[in-house]
């Protein structure tokens, strides 16, 4: 993150050990290491919560193209349904059904049972 190295480091702990003072100095690092910790816990945080809203923009994403399917699917079916309206009831026979009085049919099979 920084480019601080080992001798600017030693600066920073000899110029606070002048300013606070040797007494207050443990004090002194132990607050502002709660407060680094508390910054990081911040930051972490936010970037859990960009990356959850990527997240939910992926979803709605999906529920969308889902959607769409949906409508296609739905006007399809719609198509599908109006053909069948226009299409006659009873469609057209390929063979001529034959009605035979039943008396005949009666005859018949008593003159086969003798």
């Amino acid at each position: 993150m920084f480019d601080i190295g080992f001798w600017e480091i030693f600066l920073i702990l000899i110029l606070a050990l002048l300013v606070v003072g040797p007494e207050r100095l443990p004090k002194a690092a132990r607050t502002a290491g709660y407060w680094l910790g508390k910054a990081r816990r911040y930051v972490e945080g936010v970037k859990e919560e960009v990356a959850s809203e990527f997240d939910v923009n992926e979803l709605k994403r999906m529920v969308h193209n889902q959607e769409v399917q949906i409508n296609e699917l739905q006007s399809q079916l719609n198509e599908t349904v109006t053909l069948d309206e226009k299409t006659p009831e009873e469609p057209e026979r390929d063979y001529e059904i034959i009605e035979e009085d039943a008396s005949e049919v009666d005859q018949e099979s008593k003159k086969a049972g003798d």
